[in-house]
């Protein structure tokens, strides 16, 4: 299994910067403790004039369904119900946008593969931890089966008890994989996974010495952490470990990337060396000119790279030729991005919208008849997994496993080095 991670840090800048008002898990405690406290009953007894106070604790994630969502023209029919979690008031317009790109691939996966019996509604989930927390129980209170979201760690936290409690399914959108199983299971793109990935793979292709460069902050710390396990499972010698400001300006990203060049000195065959990068857009772009003009160019050493690398200007860039980087599969995330775009007025067809699209398809092709039984543990973590616009995927205790090949860029463009393994 897997080692439990830290916050999503896939998402806009201009999102973050929003998230860092939300709370953190530890801020939870008092919430939570002051819950519980007030879903107990103390009763006091007179034992030979001694007063004993006894705490008969209470579920307090409990949620009565009051008003089940119905649309007129389905009621009195068995219903499964899907809620998503996700953030439509935020103050962002980056992660308002995000939320309703999500919400128009749930709604064209729901067209394509339900049965009329099952249901989609938005929920709210704001910015904060008790907006996702008020969320939750809304969900839930309308009779939620399926809760899709929340986007972030702080809300997943804040949520995940509702779901436990009330035996509804949470498929979270959040890179954090510490509240994974019983109920909660994590469909996201997890650094580990790419990180090991890319690092098992250079390894088979002789690379011998690894230098990280990567971005401070939580992200960059977990994808240390997964390269560093990596390589020590994979024979691998790390030799560098330079961190920079990913929002810092040209010259700050430069002196970062000299530093991580500087790595190369004293390594013998520079020819079995790798840097890891796990960046995107023009951050990623400087970086790699800036190795490139201090003796690390992708004729010298090998570049490594996450999901991130895949966009037209970083492909299209002639300092990446010759970059390896982790993929999804790129044929039916292509057509789902012209049918998302074509159906909903050129709508974005982000790495979040693909996840909901492949969360509402397992749901909408399994739930058939009203029946929400028919999605179990038993199903959710069978072996075989299942196959999305993404590629194939799974669950291990929760946590998503992906089948992910490994692409090269280069002058034409990208080309598939190794495939995703086809064992799921």
């Amino acid at each position: 299994m897997r080692e439990k991670g830290n916050d999503n840090m896939q998402i806009h800048n201009q999102i973050s910067k929003h998230l860092s008002k939300t709370f953190t898990a530890i801020t939870l405690f008092p919430l939570l403790l002051t819950g519980f406290l007030a879903g107990c009953e103390t009763t006091s007894s007179n034992n030979n004039g001694a007063n004993n106070t006894i705490a008969t604790p209470k579920d307090a994630y409990k949620v009565a369904i009051t008003n089940p969502y119905t649309p007129s023209n389905l009621a009195g029919q068995k219903l499964v119900r899907v809620a998503l979690l996700a953030p439509f008031s935020s103050q962002s317009p980056a992660a308002r946008n995000e939320a309703e790109n999500i919400k128009a691939a749930t709604e064209m996966a729901l067209q394509k593969f339900g049965d009329g019996q099952t249901i989609m509604f938005p929920v709210d989930s704001g910015d904060t931890t008790a907006e996702a927390e008020m969320g939750a129980k809304k969900a839930i209170s309308q009779g939620a089966d399926f809760i899709l979201g929340p986007l972030f760690a702080s809300g997943v936290v804040a949520a995940a008890p509702y779901a436990r409690a009330n035996n509804t399914t949470l498929f979270s959108f959040s890179t954090d994989t510490s509240e994974a199983g019983k109920n909660v299971y994590v469909f996201s793109f997890l650094p580990d996974d790419e990180i090991n990935r890319i690092v098992s793979y250079a390894a088979s292709k002789g690379i011998k010495n690894l230098v990280l460069l990567l971005p401070d902050g939580p992200y960059g710390d977990r994808v240390s952490n997964a390269a560093i396990n990596a390589a020590r499972e994979y024979g691998i010698k790390i030799v560098g470990n330079e961190k920079y400001n990913p929002k810092g300006d040209a010259n700050s990203l430069d002196l970062s990337a000299r530093k991580a060049a500087l790595s190369l000195r004293g390594v013998g065959n520079v020819k079995t060396t790798a840097i890891l990068i796990p960046e995107r857009g023009a951050v990623l772009r400087q970086l790699v000119k800036t190795l490139s003009l201090n003796g690390a160019s992708t004729s010298r050493v090998q570049l490594l790279g996450t999901g991130l690398w895949k966009d037209k200007l970083t492909i299209t860039d002639s300092h990446m030729f010759g970059g390896w980087f982790v993929s999804a599969e790129s044929q039916a995330r292509d057509e789902f991005a012209k049918e998302l775009q074509a159906k909903y007025n050129g709508r974005t067809p982000t790495r979040l919208a693909g996840m909901g699209y492949d969360a509402m398809s397992l749901i909408a092709k399994t739930a058939k008849n009203g029946e929400k039984s028919a999605i179990s543990t038993r199903l959710l973590e069978r072996n075989k997994g299942f196959v999305g616009i993404d590629g194939n995927f799974r669950f291990n205790d929760g946590i998503i496993e992906r089948a992910m090949p490994i692409m090269e860029i280069t002058g034409d463009g990208t080309k598939m080095i190794d495939a995703a393994p086809k064992n799921y």
